[in-house]
């Protein structure tokens, strides 16, 4: 075992209960998140419960789309400023090969959304998360969600329009910039570096880290700790959520759970 602590993967244990595993993913299909996935599949193997943050077979598409939809009076168009959407509609065509047009009445952050996954490769089919979800699944394990779709949706209902609007002026106008930390955020998962991963991931939120990192911590902090009473689980969560000291690592230990990095480098004897 690795001293390091520049893991991605955790050991969670306590006197009388069977060892679960703690997992930092990152929600893209870029084979460069993928690193020693036979090790992470080894440990998925090893445990009886597969929890990601949200059930993947309980999500609504349909929900989700009409979620991601702007109410009827209002357009894409007339949210941005003439020269900052003719850019935009340059952009998002150039990066997804779809024409804004598509997409008029869909919320600024799904356009956000939509430009961030296009920089990175789409080498796996899916994410890797939903890469892990679908190997548990493979091999039988239960497949559970720490957070609930009606929570998910709740908070995305929380980001106010105003906010969604100005992160995409920001995107367009510095679209260079916005690339360049997007791959140097890869970069830092690559290595494991969760206490820099957590500064950009608290930088990123800005206002929002209440309602995206640290409400949400504590809610996954205490389902993991009440799932791991019953049975060994290996949870997959953000790896932005571990870091901190509201992190999900910190608060399991207030919990009085042993929280042990693994190496990522070899596996263990």
């Amino acid at each position: 075992m690795s001293k390091n602590k520049n893991s991605l993967l955790w050991r969670i244990s306590k006197p009388g209960l069977q060892d679960s595993y703690l997992f930092g993913t990152m929600h893209v299909r870029d084979q460069r998140v993928f690193g020693q996935q036979s090790l992470i599949e080894q440990k998925i193997l090893d445990c009886d419960v597969y929890a990601a943050e949200l059930n993947l077979d309980e999500i609504d598409q349909q929900i989700m789309a009409n979620a991601m939809d702007l109410d009827e009076d209002i357009h894409l168009h007339d949210l941005l400023k003439p020269k900052i959407y003719k850019r935009l509609e340059r952009l998002f065509l150039k990066q997804t090969g779809f024409p804004l047009a598509y997409f008029d009445q869909s919320q600024p952050i799904m356009i956000t959304n939509l430009l961030t996954e296009s920089v990175l490769a789409k080498d796996a089919p899916y994410s890797l998360d939903a890469t892990l979800w679908r190997f548990a699944q493979a091999n039988e394990k239960i497949t559970i969600g720490i957070e609930t779709f009606e929570e998910q949706l709740a908070i995305m209902d929380k980001i106010s329009l105003d906010y969604q609007v100005k992160g995409l002026n920001d995107m367009v106008r510095n679209f260079k910039k916005f690339k360049k930390q997007l791959k140097h955020l890869t970069a830092l998962y690559q290595s494991g570096d969760l206490k820099k991963l957590f500064k950009k991931t608290k930088k990123q939120a800005g206002p929002l880290r209440k309602l995206m990192i640290y409400n949400r911590n504590q809610i996954m902090a205490e389902r993991i700790g009440q799932f791991v009473q019953e049975k060994s689980v290996f949870a997959a969560i953000g790896a932005g959520h571990l870091e901190g000291a509201k992190g999900v690592l910190r608060l399991l230990k207030k919990q009085g759970f042993r929280c042990k990095p693994i190496s990522m480098e070899l596996s263990e004897a």
